[in-house]
């Protein structure tokens, strides 16, 4: 007769389970602690509250125009140019010398009106071709503003003024026209400007920028003539020439302030 062997006790079976646990927890430990002579390196991260790593930038704009002192540069569009040396005395101030020429033509300028108060009630017109010239010179002092490409300026300087025109009068009721010849000039106007600019330099020593510049004029010499005056009905005269003088300079006036706009391109060194 055969006869079961009698089972282990519970109690034996849970304290073999957690002797089992206490060793292996005991060598995952070990197996997972670094050595004392590796240290492991933490990247900087919000999550462990480190600082960002620095990235390497290149020089600033005071760092480059500290750099790079002497300037020259111009520019150049159509009837417009202009040219200026500068020297940066550190890495805020700079003074130099710009000089400019700009002209405007205008041809076949045609205006008509029509007389409807005033008699004779008839149409009048002017036909005209002329040309503006601006040319000078200023010297100026700028003040960058902090590390900002970014400065403003105060200008002093000199220009000239010249206009020529010829005009070709008409009107329908008596079928006459005339036809003049004028010339006005201005100058030396001096003036004193304030501007506001822009200018980036480049670490090869390239720089390119913008200013503009608002200018006031102190009182200037004006000189007005007529020539080549011509009446399809009558003969002109020397009172003719007096009379078409004073209209011509009472209808030109330059006005006491301007603003100009100054683009550049240079190289620096």
């Amino acid at each position: 007769m055969f006869s079961r062997p009698k089972s282990a006790s519970p109690l034996f079976s849970i304290l073999t389970i957690l002797l089992l646990f206490i060793l292996s927890s005991q060598v995952w430990a070990q197996t997972t602690e670094p050595s004392p002579d590796k240290t492991i390196e933490q990247k900087p991260s919000p999550m462990n509250g480190l600082p960002p790593e620095k990235t390497s930038t290149g020089p600033s704009q005071a760092e480059l125009r500290e750099k790079f002192k002497n300037q020259i540069a111009g520019f150049a569009f159509e009837r417009y140019s202009s040219f200026q040396v500068a020297r940066m005395l550190d890495s805020q101030w700079a003074i130099g010398f710009n000089a400019y020429t700009n002209s405007y033509v205008n041809r076949f300028d045609n205006d008509i009106a029509y007389s409807y108060f005033l008699p004779p009630h008839d149409f009048y017109g002017r036909l005209r071709n002329y040309q503006e010239r601006y040319w000078g010179g200023a010297f100026f002092v700028q003040r960058f503003v902090a590390d900002s490409p970014f400065f403003v300026s105060l200008w002093l300087g000199r220009e000239h003024y010249q206009k020529s025109q010829s005009a070709f009068y008409w009107e329908s009721a008596g079928n006459t026209y005339r036809f003049e010849k004028d010339s006005y000039s201005s100058g030396p106007r001096n003036y004193a400007g304030f501007g506001v600019g822009f200018r980036f330099q480049t670490s090869s020593g390239l720089f390119f920028g913008w200013e503009g510049v608002w200018s006031w004029y102190s009182p200037y010499h004006n000189s007005f003539s007529v020539s080549d005056l011509y009446y399809s009905d009558r003969t002109a005269s020397v009172g003719d020439l007096l009379y078409r003088k004073y209209a011509y300079q009472n209808s030109e006036r330059l006005p006491g302030s301007s603003f100009g706009l100054n683009l550049f391109v240079g190289w620096a060194f």
